[in-house]
């Protein structure tokens, strides 16, 4: 994973201790980074400020070509880079094993803005006490719309898909804007948030009030609502409990809204975080859809890429965004680039060539895209065709274990009879 020139780089280091006496038959040859994703600094023009975030892109995200673009989940508030590692790890194993669409993590650090908001006693102070806004909401959302979206769809092929993850008093934003906006993100999760939720834009009125107020009037086309509550959180004060039965009662009953609330008996605070961003991504996008078997597709009567595609076109359709599938997954045969040898073996040597041109498609930088086609071709007897695409992957090739590999097999195709 690439960043823009001048960027700081977010890593892990991995640290080695050795004992303070006595030898070692252990001694480090090379340490190196593990780089998880990229901190950037945005001038931003509205706010007038500069916005530190993270931001995780998908494994091939720099082989992949225009074609592909990407949900962004992000993370907002002191909370989000707290937990960006955690977030991006759930969404890397996960989009890398196709139980989820590739998808860029963002978080946006520092404070989360807030309205003026009456706390109705859920801080301990009293009922009419009032915490002035600060952060100027409307800037916020004007800086998300028109500075931050749009440069992440130039820089970063992100699409229109979004969703917000909001923790605690990192809540507040979210909350206002899905009472107020609600065009932003297409899914809200909150989680921790049963005092937030307490609160409200007048005296005795809740934020609960307000948010029923607001999805009554199109509930069927609005945004995915999922509150998440830890079971320790609803231990310790009861008007907690009082807010979580009156959210639940009250989104309940409107018909058609998409609203999940979980309660995680015996997790803390923070600790409900992992389950939560699971029990979300299965709602969203469920086993049953996200693993495709590309053997068994294209086994069924008709062209192996045309199979391929339908599948894919349908899940595109049912999600909004353009959805492609999988040309290399590691250790994985549900890939362009294993079906293609899988329909040379099978004699479909035509098909083969088929989806190793679309694997070349999908992925123009990629040698082995390269070297699939040229086999793929050798299994056709196409050796010119086979020797172009094999120069090809040489001029792509990364290291040279490979490159040697990758010329053996040029010269086999050379000296091999007409």
């Amino acid at each position: 994973m690439t960043a823009p020139k001048g960027l700081k780089t977010l890593v892990l280091y991995a640290f080695l201790f050795f004992p303070a006496c006595g030898s070692t038959a252990v001694t480090v040859t090379q340490q190196d980074p593990v780089v998880i994703g990229n901190t950037l600094v945005l001038k931003s023009e509205i706010l007038n400020n500069e916005i530190p975030l993270n931001i995780a892109l998908p494994s091939n995200f720099d082989l992949s070509s225009k074609l592909h673009t990407y949900p962004v989940i992000f993370l907002v508030g002191k909370h989000g880079s707290e937990f960006f590692h955690a977030l991006s790890g759930i969404v890397k194993h996960l989009a890398d094993v196709e139980r989820m669409p590739e998808t860029i993590v963002v978080s946006i650090n520092g404070g989360s803005p807030s309205p003026d908001i009456y706390h109705n006693d859920m801080f301990g102070g009293q009922s009419n006490k009032k915490w002035p806004s600060w952060g100027e909401p409307k800037k916020y959302h004007d800086f998300y719309q028109n500075e931050l979206f749009p440069f992440l769809k130039a820089h970063y092929r992100a699409n229109e898909k979004r969703t917000v993850i909001a923790i605690s008093t990192s809540s507040f934003f979210p909350l206002n804007n899905l009472i107020h906006e609600k065009q932003l993100f297409d899914t809200y999760v909150f989680l921790a948030a049963a005092d937030i939720i307490g609160m409200g834009y007048t005296p005795n009125k809740t934020m609960v009030d307000s948010l029923v107020e607001r999805v009554s009037e199109d509930p069927k086309n609005g945004p995915l609502i999922y509150f998440a509550v830890a079971g320790d959180d609803l231990k310790k004060e009861k008007k907690y409990q009082s807010n979580v039965n009156k959210l639940k009662s009250r989104l309940k009953s409107i018909k058609d809204l998409p609203f999940v609330l979980k309660i995680y008996d015996n997790e803390g605070h923070y600790d409900a975080l992992l389950k939560t961003m699971l029990d979300v991504i299965e709602i969203k996008y469920p086993k049953s859809l996200w693993s495709a078997k590309y053997r068994d597709i294209v086994t069924k009567p008709g062209n192996a890429l045309q199979n391929i595609d339908n599948y894919y076109d349908q899940l595109s359709e049912r999600y909004g965004f353009t959805i492609l599938p999988r040309s290399t997954r590691w250790n994985s045969v549900n890939r362009l680039g294993f079906i293609s040898t899988y329909l040379i073996r099978q004699g479909r040597v035509i098909e083969a060539i088929e989806v190793a041109e679309r694997y070349t498609e999908y992925q123009p930088k990629s040698w082995q895209a390269y070297e699939s086609l040229a086999k793929a071709f050798e299994a056709n007897e196409d050796n010119l065709q086979a020797l172009k695409n094999a120069k090809i992957a040489v001029r792509l090739v990364d290291n040279e274990v490979n490159k040697s590999l990758l010329l053996a097999y040029i010269n086999q195709l050379t000296e091999a009879p007409e």
